[in-house]
């Protein structure tokens, strides 16, 4: 098999796979341990980096990435009880009450009793969190500028990394269950 130079390293490695069959992981790989062979390391670094790069336009907002999510989730779906959100933002409860609370703090998230259950809490964005949206669009538009790809690039990036996050969450359930 050939030899391939990972791109962020000197590393060599044998590639898993031939195109369209399945990787598997080998014992006697003395490279499948090395940290810059790993996807999951290249993921978690390029999202820390993501992160980073929205910083400056976020703390313009005087808002956090989380909240930055949570707002993202709320413009789309107005009226999303915690539960919901959290959900959406695969964040368990502990983690979103306290997020919209600084939300709210901010005047940028209101909270809405529902008509037909009371018990149910709705959020909505407020007007001063609707009018974030402008600046987040100009961070999205700076940021994904500031990358170089062409935009179909990213959304095929965009595609891949959803369809390996619903591969790794059947698995992760799937080890649940056995």
């Amino acid at each position: 098999m050939p030899e391939v130079a990972h791109p962020s390293s000197a590393v060599r490695v044998e590639p898993a796979a031939a195109p369209g069959t399945t990787a598997t992981a080998r014992d006697s790989d003395p490279d499948l341990l090395s940290l810059a062979n790993q996807l999951c390391f290249a993921l978690y670094s390029t999202s820390r980096s993501m992160t980073a790069a929205y910083r400056p336009f976020l703390e313009q907002m005087h808002i956090t990435y989380p909240q930055y999510l949570a707002l993202l989730a709320l413009w789309e779906r107005p009226g999303m009880t915690m539960k919901e959100l959290g959900e959406q933002l695969s964040l368990d409860y502990g983690t979103v009450s306290p997020l919209i609370q600084r939300l709210q703090a901010h005047g940028f998230v209101e909270s809405v009793r529902r008509i037909h259950d009371r018990r149910a809490v709705e959020l909505r964005a407020t007007e001063a969190g609707v009018a974030l949206q402008h600046q987040a669009r100009e961070m999205i538009e700076s940021v994904m500028e500031g990358v170089g790809y062409p935009i179909e690039h990213l959304i095929a990036l965009r595609d891949q990394v959803n369809a390996l996050g619903e591969r790794l969450d059947a698995i992760a359930e799937a080890r649940k269950e056995a």
